[in-house]
């Protein structure tokens, strides 16, 4: 069933640029190799390099932690902290609620797209990186986070998860950024019943529970709880 399903979602967007198995991490071929680890579109890859030179040049080393991710990964990822989180006593909805505080429902995760970047500066010797009391406040990152918030913008990147209290979804994540030219035409090209039909036949943990008014209020609060440059114009 899954496997049909991708052909049919393959064949419904084989005119266009970005198919739908792009956008959920199934199919690489939108992708280039940045580096031995990362894969990104090809513009994301160009725009970080110059600004990983600008950086260089203003005293920070800038690296990439995490970017591209496929489904299978996201999914391991997911059903892990749901073992976790349910072998402590949660129930479904519980636990689902608290791995939704960092990260998506395998399918509709940034990371997918190969516009996403988490950061670091490798200039700073520092264990459990993604900490966002790490960027602030005297930490060892916030040279980095106060250089990306001055210049990040000018190379297309924009933090995606901002500390604003008046936005919905994932918490403050001050490492990860999106290229937003590329970003908004994917995140335009994103079906979000496509993206459900094909995420049901994937028995993710907790997704019995997952029914498609939960899906629809997920993509409100979550998809697009982002910074608002990065929503496109209606």
């Amino acid at each position: 069933m899954r496997k049909l399903i991708i052909i049919i979602f393959t064949y419904q967007f084989v005119n266009c640029q970005i198919n739908i198995t792009n956008l959920i991490g199934i199919d690489t071929s939108h992708l280039v190799i940045h580096d031995e680890f990362h894969k990104l579109t090809k513009n994301t890859s160009l725009a970080f390099l110059d600004m990983q030179k600008a950086a260089k040049n203003d005293g920070i080393d800038l690296q990439i932690v995490s970017s591209f991710r496929t489904f299978d990964k996201q999914k391991n990822l997911w059903n892990k902290k749901f073992k976790r989180f349910s072998d402590e006593g949660n129930n479904t909805r519980e636990s689902l609620n608290m791995i939704l505080r960092y990260s998506a429902v395998p399918g509709t995760s940034r990371h997918h797209w190969g516009t996403e970047i988490d950061i670091t500066d490798r200039n700073v010797i520092e264990k459990h990186l993604l900490n966002s009391n790490k960027f602030h406040n005297g930490g060892p990152f916030e040279p980095l986070h106060n250089w990306m918030m001055k210049n990040a913008h000018k190379y297309g990147f924009y933090l995606v998860y901002t500390d604003d209290k008046d936005r919905n979804g994932f918490l403050y994540e001050p490492w990860h950024y999106s290229y937003k030219p590329d970003a908004i035409e994917i995140i335009k090209s994103y079906d979000i019943r496509t993206g459900f039909a094909y995420f049901k036949t994937t028995n993710v943990s907790g997704s019995e529970i997952i029914d498609i008014n939960f899906w629809n209020n997920y993509m409100q609060k979550y998809f697009f709880g982002i910074n608002p440059i990065l929503i496109p114009e209606l």
